[in-house]
Order: C-alpha cells, then structure tokens, then sequence
C-alpha cells in the first residue's frame, strides 16, 4: 500500500512455503523477499510488486542491503550452512559468494563497504568472534572472542559516506586475510566419547576368532568352505598334520581303555574333535567354564555339604577335562 493511500496491491509469490525474510532498498522502490521451502528463492521487486530480478535458488533465509542500496546480500544463517551472496544491483550480477560459517548476525557498516558476520552465545557456545569483508569478498578483519552476546557498528549517517560510480577496491594498508582451511580431510564421523582415543586400524582383531585366526593364519577373517586370506601352503600343511595327529592319540586312547570304561560325565563332556584353531578356542573356553562349576561343587563337598551322584560323578572328571584343556593349548 502506498502511504498516501492511493495504490495498494498483493505480491504474488512463484514458490509454496515460508516467507523467510524482507527488506526494501532504503535508496530505491523496491525490495527483495526470500521465500519458499528450502532451497529458498530470492527474488527483487519494484514498488508496484512487480518482479525485476531473479535472484536464484538457494538456502538461504536473509536478505540486506547496505546502507546506500547499491549491494545486497543474501545471506544463510543460523541452522544453514552461512555462505553470503553479495548482488550488484546497479549491474544485476552476484560479485560474489562469502563462507560465514556458523555466523548467527549479519550487518552492513554505514559506509556501506563492510560487511559483518558474527556468530554469538548462547545460540553457539564455540567459535564465537566477528568477521568482517570488504564488498569485493575480501576478509580484512577477524577477531575471535571467547563469549560474545551482541556486536553492531557504531551509527553514522550514510550522507557521511558519499556513494561511488563504481564499487571501490579493498583500500591500501589493510591486511587482507582468509580463514585457515585445515589440509586435514575431514573423514568419518567418530563419537565424542571416541575422538581422543587413536583411530582403530582396519587390520586389528575385533574378537577373540579374529585373534585365533590371524595368530595362525596371519591374514583377516576366514570365510567358510575358502582357504584363510594370508595361509601359505605350508602354515595349511602343518594344521592338518597337527589335527592328524590329535585324532591318532585319540583314537589310540580309545584303543587302550575301551570306550566302556569311559565314564558317562566324563563322555558327555567330550564334544566334536574342533575342526580348526578358532573352533580349538571356543572349546578351551567352554570347558574351562566347566572347570569352575565344578570347583564350585567341590568347595560344597569339603564344606561338608552332601552332593548328588551325578555331582560326584562331575569333580571326579575334573582330570579329565583339565587334560583336554592342556592337550587343546598345545
């Protein structure tokens, strides 16, 4: 609507979604609207509502222009990633694209040269300080501080600062700088509670398979039914013989003592001869486990305790499966 009364109109906008910021041109009739779901669109207006320039698709969610009305920036703060475009709007060009990363507030110096980028507490308690760029994309000021709440320029009068034909160079005597980018890629995410610990090696056993495994075979996991990554033909030579081996003494012990003799504890404890080294582990695991109940029951029996037959049958295999045991680890 017109202040004097005599035109009003309602903007038509091209995209569905929030409105997310407005500004006008404090030198021009016009204004600049950011609107749409993300990525947002940014379009410049004349005073009739009448669209004059496409500013593109982006996220972005601000939109200011400097003092004079000459350069606009586009700004994606806050939750987005803080780049800035910088618009020409006497040419109608973007001059270009400023990394304002984590930046929470964006303002223009009077002189409409400067722009400010600041990123504040307690929306962001690391990294908090001022950037500053010359319209051109220049940084020429940083200054991080521990803990700020608020930055602004000091107010002047725009009419104090004469505007240009021609967007003016970065002045001489100001150091120019860049943010450090860090040559260190950035690679995969690691938890907190992980970040000070040394990255895990890909190569390093996870589990007590992996360490059987890679202790005899001296390559990764073993895969079913293939031959184990890293096995030489030798390294395969000297695990079947050991395995023979073990199942002539067995079968010589059978030989000598008759399977009658054996005890029934003593032949439900005996399981499937293991078929490789990680099996041989397992098994020594699960017949320690045995060892210690059994210890348990014999602690009972001397506490004077009376014990079950198939109890007194189980400490008296106790040998047994301590003989297994050390024949396993050999």
């Amino acid at each position: 609507m017109a202040a004097a009364g005599n035109f009003d109109c309602r903007v038509v906008l091209d995209r569905e979604g929030p409105i997310h910021d407005v500004a006008w041109n404090p030198d021009e009739k016009e204004f600049a609207v950011v609107y749409g779901y993300m990525p947002a669109k940014a379009a410049l207006f004349n005073h009739r509502a009448e669209p004059v320039l496409d500013l593109g698709t982006a996220p972005r969610n601000l939109v200011r222009f400097n003092p004079h009305g000459r350069v606009l920036a586009l700004a994606g703060l806050g939750n987005l990633a803080g780049a800035i475009d910088l618009w020409d709007r006497k040419s109608k060009s973007k001059i270009c694209t400023i990394d304002a990363h984590g930046a929470s507030l964006c303002a223009w110096a009077p002189d409409g040269r400067y722009l400010m980028a600041a990123t504040l507490s307690p929306r962001l308690r690391v990294d908090n300080g001022i950037r500053i760029w010359h319209y051109t994309g220049a940084m020429v000021f940083r200054q991080p501080i521990d803990e700020l709440f608020h930055v602004e320029w000091r107010p002047a009068p725009a009419a104090q600062f004469p505007q240009r034909a021609s967007l003016s160079p970065v002045p001489q005597g100001i150091a120019v700088s860049s943010p450090a980018v860090s040559a260190k890629p950035a690679g995969a995410y690691r938890p907190p509670h992980a970040r000070t610990r040394p990255a895990a090696d890909s190569s390093s056993p996870r589990s007590l398979s992996d360490m059987a495994e890679r202790k005899v075979f001296g390559g990764g996991r073993i895969v079913p039914g293939a031959a184990p990554v890293g096995a030489s033909p030798d390294m395969l030579a000297k695990a079947a013989e050991k395995k023979r081996t073990r199942n002539r003494k067995k079968a010589k012990d059978v030989a000598s003592t008759g399977e009658a003799s054996v005890p029934a504890p003593a032949a439900a404890v005996a399981l499937a001869e293991p078929e490789n080294e990680v099996e041989a582990l397992k098994r020594v695991r699960q017949l320690k486990k045995k060892v210690t109940q059994i210890n348990a029951l014999a602690a009972r029996r001397d506490a004077g305790e009376a014990l079950e037959a198939n109890q007194l049958s189980k400490i008296e295999s106790r040998s047994q499966i301590n003989a297994e045991i050390a024949d396993l680890l050999t």
